[in-house]
């Protein structure tokens, strides 16, 4: 009750969530600060606002309620893990590739299994929601603070260069330095294809010349087709642009994305631990 009032903003909307009168909800959680012996809510007229007890306690919750999930799974996992759920994000531009088509198996392989996938808007956003028990497993690239976690490979992303159609490139592979003349269509700072770009157009000494910064991913693909600029996407995105008109290039030196799975040190539920062991994922795919 306490987390359904965190993730609701209201002991209204917890309780009605909940299924339990507001009443019963308030005495529940008046009960738990009586109990950790500090008040984990600003009450307002327009919501509830955590305090910095309340804060402090919002992961070590979400994580009992994990452990909860993990014992009842566990149960559940003597039967082949015939039902259950697992909780997941990934990064915008995992999404597509590789997440689905890894999704899609493990769902064949435990078809009584429910997939959880957030999306998170960048890498700090999701590393929160790992650490604080939002989800149990990430897809990201390799975090620069692993502190906490545990981290598998999981192979690479090739990015490509896609161009407005009609477009003649230099050369197929295209330099990177010659990427830097194009006007080009991007997503905002501290995204993982920004930083991606940002870093191999530095490398050549050279920096990127913006037409177009957009947070809406799905206007990407159109503003290049209608002739905005060009912009760097996951190799299967590009191809598919490519049947639609756009020109689609490599670069020299390739533009890969290391992926990596990630996860609290801390026991699996038997859900996500499947998804960990899954061929069709992490063949070969030791621990960092």
């Amino acid at each position: 009750m306490f987390l359904a009032v965190v993730d609701h903003g209201t002991f209204t909307r917890a309780a009605a969530a909940s299924y339990v009168s507001q009443p019963g909800l308030s005495k529940a959680v008046q009960e738990l600060e009586r109990e950790v012996g500090a008040a984990l809510f600003d009450r307002t007229t327009h919501g509830a606002n955590l305090t910095a007890a309340g804060r402090a306690l919002v992961p070590h919750a979400r994580q009992v309620g994990r452990d909860v999930e993990a014992g009842r799974a566990a149960v559940t996992a003597v039967t082949g893990l015939e039902t259950g759920s697992v909780d997941l994000a990934c990064l915008p531009t995992l999404a597509a590739d590789p997440a689905a088509p890894w999704i899609a198996a493990y769902r064949r392989a435990h078809p009584g299994i429910r997939v959880h996938l957030a999306a998170p808007d960048d890498p700090q956003e999701l590393l929160s929601m790992v650490r604080n028990g939002v989800v149990e497993l990430g897809i990201t690239e390799r975090p620069a603070d692993p502190a906490g976690l545990s981290l598998h490979r999981a192979g690479e992303q090739d990015l490509l260069v896609l161009l407005p159609p009609g477009s003649t490139p230099v050369s197929d592979p295209l330099p990177l330095a010659a990427l830097a003349s194009e006007p080009l269509v991007v997503t905002p700072p501290g995204t993982s294809s920004r930083r991606i770009l940002e870093d191999a157009l530095a490398r050549t000494r050279t920096t990127i010349q913006i037409a177009v910064e957009t947070a809406q991913r799905d206007a990407i693909v159109p503003l290049v087709l209608g002739g905005a600029g060009a912009t760097v996407l996951p190799a299967p995105v590009a191809r598919a642009a490519v049947r639609l008109g756009a020109v689609a290039v490599g670069t020299r030196p390739r533009l890969v994305r290391p992926v990596t799975l990630i996860h609290r040190s801390s026991p699996l539920s038997p859900a996500a631990a499947a998804f960990l062991a899954a061929d069709i994922v992490w063949t070969e795919a030791p621990q960092i």
